[in-house]
């Protein structure tokens, strides 16, 4: 699936921050799993653990879904 935003000139943020915070809220509603955010952002696990903060989630929340997605990875 491809999304395109447009987003007025004065909201200064860049391409890789809006997917970044994307892929948090997707991760903290239980919508994408931690492997799943870090596959499409190209980055560790740990760097993700590591993101979750910067946009106000906590890598200890995580729903039974997503646990399942993991444990079965």
């Amino acid at each position: 699936m491809q999304v395109q935003l447009e987003l007025p000139d004065s909201v200064n943020v860049d391409s890789d921050y809006v997917k970044e915070a994307v892929m948090a809220v997707l991760y903290s509603t239980g919508k994408l799993s931690a492997q799943q955010a870090c596959r499409i952002l190209a980055i560790s696990r740990r760097t993700f653990e590591e993101m979750l903060p910067r946009y106000g989630f906590s890598v200890l929340v995580d729903s039974d879904e997503n646990l399942e997605i993991e444990l079965g990875a």
